[in-house]
């Protein structure tokens, strides 16, 4: 009994100094003592990625950077943690979300690349309703706020997050004019009071709306483009094509609207007061208005230094977009992804690519190009692997062998003219190449087929 008084005694004192995991039972034997650990709550193993979500929750911005560039650069890399996301994404989304709404400006534009990149990963999911909702219904909130001026680079951030999970997640061609709606209230306001607010953006801004805008038209088909949305599209391009800062990617619009080939969608409601015999004749007189503007555009061009750099080199002699126009077809893009070509010959393609190269980066697009199923499905890409030299499971069972026997000039004699004994030794000859070659044909099977097992032994007895 005093044993036991000792026990007790002792495990008090270390409780003291730290919290105890097990606790002391005592059973009808005074002479014996049982630990029994006390239940802990079961922790699934701690994921590379589940432990960068952690930081997306700390109170420091800079922690959540990191969180954030840690995702971004783990969805560069291709590595599979796809199962890990669609568990936790609920989890995943919120973070990012909140990150995206209340982060400064480096924290928005890290936040809009990882939701773009969760976007494409969960695109085929059932999660991918869930994505649209969600970020549709902040980033609606925060862009149309009244009385609130956003920062350019701010602005592009939500913009282009919009864009991304729109065209991936989106279910049908209603959702997605309904995100392009809200990127058209900053290209082309219908209120005075917008028009205000909108003053805050720059032209290189404004060019950046309308790339995301013109992303999200090429996912629609010509028949789902919904009347009275897009009235006056093509004027507004028309007056920015004039602009230093937004012709090219005016005139790509154009060249996209008309590839869609729904032009009365996109007129002025004044330029419906003309009475036009057909649809062919409405696509005429427009079309000869966009060519006149653009042979002014691309003339400026060669001698107005400030807009050939605007250009990109595009305002060669031949320009796509004039090109277009004049012949009706459209240009040959090309890409090469590690040594593999990419040819583009819609501006829906041409577009898509733009867009997306510059979201994911100069550097980082080739990697999802190569490597990402979705991308590749999206521009009808099929990389090729060359295998890697393995040995063969099996052995052919016949194999032919070619003989060739060269002859000097005076021993080749007429068949005809040979003896018995004659044609005898030469059949002999030549049965003797023939089994050489045979042997040294069963000697290299046999050798293979020693290798075979005893690789096949070193398989078996590898651990």
């Amino acid at each position: 009994m005093v044993r036991m008084k000792k026990v007790i005694a002792k495990m008090g004192k270390e409780n003291n100094d730290k919290r105890r995991h097990d606790e002391v039972v005592n059973d009808d034997d005074e002479d014996h003592v049982l630990l029994r650990p006390v239940p802990t709550r079961f922790r699934a193993p701690m994921t590379p990625f589940s432990g960068y979500m952690q930081k997306l929750e700390h109170k420091k911005a800079s922690v959540r950077e990191d969180g954030l560039s840690a995702c971004i650069r783990i969805f560069n890399e291709g590595k599979q943690y796809s199962n890990n996301l669609e568990i936790h994404f609920l989890t995943y989304l919120f973070q990012v979300l909140n990150c995206l709404k209340k982060g400064l400006t480096r924290e928005k534009q890290l936040a809009s690349q990882a939701l773009g990149l969760m976007a494409i990963t969960l695109s085929e999911t059932e999660n991918a309703e869930e994505i649209y909702r969600n970020t549709i219904s902040l980033v609606t909130e925060l862009l149309l706020v009244p009385n609130e001026r956003l920062e350019p680079c701010r602005l592009i951030a939500l913009v282009e997050s919009l864009a991304m999970v729109t065209f991936f997640c989106a279910s049908n061609s209603k959702q997605i004019q309904e995100a392009m709606q809200v990127i058209w209230e900053f290209i082309c306001p219908k209120s005075k009071l917008r028009a205000l607010r909108n003053q805050v953006v720059a032209d290189t801004t404004l060019s950046t709306l309308i790339y995301a805008w013109l992303f999200l038209l090429t996912k629609l088909e010509s028949w789902e483009i919904t009347y009275h949305h897009w009235q006056g599209a093509i004027s507004l391009f028309l007056t920015l094509l004039k602009e230093e800062a937004t012709c090219v990617a005016a005139g790509e619009a154009l060249a996209l609207i008309f590839d869609c080939d729904s032009i009365d969608k996109f007129v002025d409601n004044k330029t419906e007061e003309f009475s036009f015999e057909s649809y062919n004749g409405l696509r005429k007189y427009i079309k000869d208005i966009i060519l006149k503007q653009l042979e002014s555009t691309s003339m400026e061009a060669k001698t107005a230094l400030p807009l050939k750099h605007m250009f990109n080199n595009a305002a060669r002699a031949d320009w796509d977009v004039l090109m277009y126009f004049k012949e009706n077809k459209c240009p040959k893009y090309y890409e090469r992804f590690d040594g593999q070509k990419l040819i583009l010959s819609s501006w829906s393609s041409i577009i898509q690519l733009k867009f997306l190269k510059n979201f994911l980066g100069e550097e980082e697009f080739p990697n999802h190009m190569l490597q990402n199923e979705v991308i590749q499905h999206l521009f009808k890409f099929v990389p090729y692997y060359e295998e890697e030299d393995t040995p063969y499971l099996y052995e052919p069972t016949l194999k032919r062998i070619e003989s060739r026997v060269y002859l000097h000039a005076a021993q080749e004699k007429d068949p005809k003219l040979l003896t018995k004994s004659e044609t005898k030794k030469e059949r002999e000859h030549m049965k003797s190449i023939i089994d050489r070659s045979k042997t040294k044909l069963l000697n290299k099977r046999r050798t293979f087929a020693k290798e075979r097992k005893g690789n096949a032994y070193l398989d078996e007895v590898e651990p």
